[in-house]
Order: structure tokens, then sequence, then C-alpha cells
């Protein structure tokens, strides 16, 4: 599709270019030139928003992901580890184990992060006990951020993704204007 858009601007470029050597003293013809450099001038700015949506787009998702396996590699395990130690260590405390459960690897992002906020939930209350059990002082700060990152990152890869298909969709219809004008 995308390459049939660009044909149809070029051809609008070229049509243009050719009216502008070929000047007339024509109203009706000077209107319509002027209206097709609007029509490309609005073409190539969608072209370039779609290209930067794309391209931001994957950067978004390139770091939203390397941020997950952060999380789930380094944050969660370590949480989830500490949690077994507390579950077997606190015996009058046996939901601990079911609380801290590694989520799925490969699953939806949804499930990700809300099994991430759900033990960052059970872990605030307990966080003398497992700082006492080797957390450290400033884990569930850093996996607070880390998660806040995540959910920032993606929201920002969904924001360029609507840039791009809505740059997209408008592209297809400003070419064909483009095209009738030529």
């Amino acid at each position: 599709m995308l390459a049939a858009v660009g044909r149809k601007l070029m051809m609008a470029t070229r049509a243009l270019e050719f009216a502008q050597a070929h000047p007339s003293t024509d109203a009706s013809y000077t209107a319509l030139v002027a209206r097709l450099q609007d029509r490309l001038t609005r073409g190539m700015a969608l072209a370039a928003l779609q290209r930067d949506g794309h391209n931001g787009e994957r950067a978004a998702v390139a770091h939203r992901d390397a941020l997950r396996a952060t999380i789930q590699q380094v944050h969660l395990r370590h949480l989830v580890d500490v949690a077994a130690v507390a579950a077997k260590d606190q015996k009058d405390q046996p939901e601990l184990a079911g609380l801290f459960v590694y989520p799925r690897s490969g699953g939806p992002h949804i499930t990700f992060i809300t099994a991430a906020r759900s033990m960052l939930a059970a872990a605030g209350p307990r966080k003398d006990l497992f700082v006492s059990l080797g957390l450290g002082d400033t884990f569930l700060d850093e996996l607070t951020q880390a998660v806040a990152e995540f959910e920032a990152t993606a929201e920002a890869a969904h924001a360029r993704r609507r840039d791009h298909v809505g740059a997209r969709a408008d592209l297809a219809v400003v070419s064909d204007e483009c095209v009738k004008l030529t």
C-alpha cells in the first residue's frame, strides 16, 4: 500500500513541477495548482509522520521488551526467591508462597504487569521482613520505578502506533486526492 501511495505522490509531484514550469494566468488553473501544492505538502507531512511513528513505535517496543526482561528476570525473580525464603522461615504466614508467583514468560503484557503490581502491593507491608532476608532497602522503590517506566513505554508504543496507522490512512486519502487533481 505504501509503495502505491509513494508512486501517487511522485506522480503528483511531477505534475506540480510541470505546472510550475508552465504557468498560466487562468484562475481555475492557478487554483488547481495551488490545491495540488497544498495536498502534496499535506501528503509529505503525513508521510513523515507515518515514518516517524513507525520508527518510534519500533524503538518504544524494543525498550518496553528490554524493561520487561529486566523486571521479570532480575526484579521479580529476586522478589519471588526472597518470598519463598520468608514462607519457609515464617511458618505463621503460609500465604506468602501463593502471593509471590513468578509470571509466565512470553505471556501477555497485561498479565505480566498485573502480576508485578500485585507482588509489589503484597511486598509493601512485608518490606521489613523481606529486607531482613536480603531484599535490599531500595529494591521495592526500584521495582516501582521500573514498573512505571514499563507502563509509560508501553503507552508510548501505543501512541506511536496510533500516529503511524492514522497517518497511513490519511496519506492514502491525500494521495488519491492528488491523483484526481493531476
